[in-house]
Parts: C-alpha cells; sequence; structure tokens
C-alpha cells in the first residue's frame, strides 16, 4: 500500500532574496520530515527601496511582483495541498506596507504573512536545526538583507534570541554607497554592528555555545571564497584579512576573489562588515556555515501543521 503523501509549498520573501520551496511529506508516523523536490531563488533586494522615509519604492516594489508572478505559475503547475508565504525586515519596517501587501498577494494569488522578528529568529533555527547536527549548545547567526538574528539555543530548542536593526542590503547602501569600498567604511560599519549587539551581550554570554553556524547568503560568500582559495578554516583573523583585501580593491565592481559569484558582490561588503562586528563582540574566533535557514524552518512548520 503507498504511503500517503502531501504536497506542500513554503515561500520566504526576505529583504534580499526570495525563496520558493516545494516539497512533499508523508502523513504517517512520527516528527514528519518534508522532501523537498524543488527550489526557486530570486534576487528582488527588497530592501534596497526603503527610503529615508521607509518607504519601499516602486522599482523595488515592481520587481517583488515580478518574482511573485513567475512563483505563482510555479505554484500553479505544482498544485500543492498547503501554501505558507512570509516576508520579513523590509516590510516590517515599510511604512506602505498596506499597499504593498495588497500588491503582493494579487500577484502571488495566496496571503502573506509579515512575521516579527522573533518569529524569523525561531524559524530561522528551526530551519539550521532541520539541517545540520544541532545536538549541543550553538549559536546561529543569519545576516539578512535588512535585519540579522543571532540565535543561541540547546540541540532543538532556542534559549536566548534577538533580531537586530542591520542588514547586508541596509549596511551596503548605508556605508557603501557608490560602490566604493576603503578601510574607514568598513571600520565605521563594523562599529556600528557591534554596538547594536553590545546591549545584549551578557544575555548571550550566559548561554554558552560549542559551535557558531551561520545561516544565509553573506556566510555562503565567505566560504566559497575561502574553499576556493583553499582556506580550510572560518575565522576572525582571515575574515578581518578579506575585508582588507575588499577595501584594497577600492570599489565592488572590483572586487574579483576565487569563488565570489557575480550576484553576491553588490552587498558583500555590507555583509561582512556585520559578521566582523559579531564576532568581535562575541568575541568568537571561529564559525561554520549551513545551509538551513528561514524556509526550512517554515517549511517544517508547514509540515507539521498539516499532519497534525
Amino acid at each position: 500500500m503507498a504511503l500517503k503523501k502531501k504536497k506542500l509549498a513554503a515561500i520566504d520573501m526576505g529583504s534580499n532574496s526570495f525563496h520558493l520551496l516545494m516539497a512533499e511529506v508523508s502523513m504517517t508516523g512520527f516528527f514528519p520530515k518534508p522532501r523537498v523536490l524543488t527550489r526557486h531563488k530570486q534576487k528582488v533586494r527588497l530592501a534596497d527601496g526603503l527610503n529615508a522615509a521607509n518607504t519601499i519604492d516602486d522599482d523595488a516594489a515592481k520587481r517583488a511582483c515580478q518574482c511573485l508572478l513567475g512563483f505563482a505559475a510555479e505554484l500553479e503547475q505544482f498544485q500543492p495541498d498547503a501554501v505558507t508565504v512570509v516576508a520579513t525586515a523590509a516590510l516590517r519596517k515599510a511604512s506602505n506596507q498596506a499597499q504593498l501587501l495588497e500588491q503582493f498577494e494579487n500577484a502571488l494569488g495566496h496571503p502573506i504573512q509579515v512575521i516579527t522578528g522573533e518569529q524569523e529568529a525561531e524559524l530561522i533555527y528551526s530551519g539550521v536545526c532541520s539541517v545540520s547536527q544541532c545536538t549541543d549548545d550553538v549559536l546561529v547567526i543569519d545576516i539578512g538583507g535588512a535585519s540579522t538574528e543571532v540565535i543561541a539555543g540547546h540541540g532543538l530548542s532556542p534559549k536566548y534570541l534577538q533580531s537586530l536593526d542591520m542588514g547586508c542590503v541596509v549596511f551596503q547602501n548605508r556605508y557603501f554607497s557608490g560602490g566604493i569600498l576603503n578601510d574607514s567604511s568598513f571600520e565605521q560599519a563594523k562599529s556600528d554592528a557591534a554596538s547594536l549587539i553590545e546591549p545584549f551581550l551578557n544575555d548571550y554570554r550566559q548561554h554558552s555555545w560549542q559551535r557558531v553556524l551561520g545561516a544565509s547568503g553573506t556566510f555562503r560568500a565567505v566560504s566559497e571564497i575561502a574553499h576556493a582559495e583553499g582556506q580550510t578554516q572560518l575565522t576572525r583573523e582571515w575574515l578581518t584579512e578579506l575585508m582588507k583585501r575588499c577595501a584594497k580593491k577600492g570599489t565592488v565592481e572590483a572586487l574579483d576573489f576565487p569563488g565570489l559569484r557575480e550576484d553576491r558582490k553588490a552587498v558583500l561588503a555590507g555583509g561582512l562588515a556585520i559578521l566582523a562586528g559579531i564576532t568581535e563582540a562575541l568575541n568568537i574566533e571561529e564559525f561554520e556555515v549551513t545551509y538551513g535557514a528561514l524556509r526550512e524552518g517554515l517549511l517544517a512548520q508547514l509540515a507539521n501543521e498539516v499532519t497534525a
């Protein structure tokens, strides 16, 4: 007798990229784990459209709608039994959130939930745990386009979490305007990143960790550069050297490190500065990269709901 399965779809409307995961899950057994069938990712850089009044501009909204129309076509073909869609920091900040949600929901054909920073952090931790062996004390860091989540946990349980008001797209635009890279800009961005986590340092230090796991694009970009250059460990010392090398290049366009993807160049400096500030503030000497993130946590949550 064939096992009964359901088809699921999860969409993470991040501040930098939008992700669509389509999966199937068995309707029998304990702790159902969805099997991902296809993944779709598109750079939208919604946070790039945020102006001083926290209004997301028409160009960014248009990019988002075009992406969601494409996702809608994929969903129409897939015919999922359940769909969940969340938006994160860029839409949390947007003063024109209601207007944008109407446009985006019309394009996609499904309701969109704007989640809180705490919800985002919890989903990120769940997503990391769904693909990584989290059996001990861990610290998870996710640098998004407009927010950064830092979560201390044990095994599958998050113990302390914060969503910080900084992201690679926002920092790139704020400190490296016009694509200009120099030492003073990196130092200012790193210092400001450290100052944003500084009020919470004592809380994090109460939760010891054996491993530091980095999720999402900045960490993957750093890992890919390190791998291409034969760097076997991701350390704060090497990260500092990489920032100095970026500053010497002078411009974003001049970044040509082995392993650096073209689509990541535009926000690499902003992400590096945030990572450097956090690792310095928390005295992190070494970190790893995980390929779990919010979207995997969202999919796991949906699987639990449909199989309950």
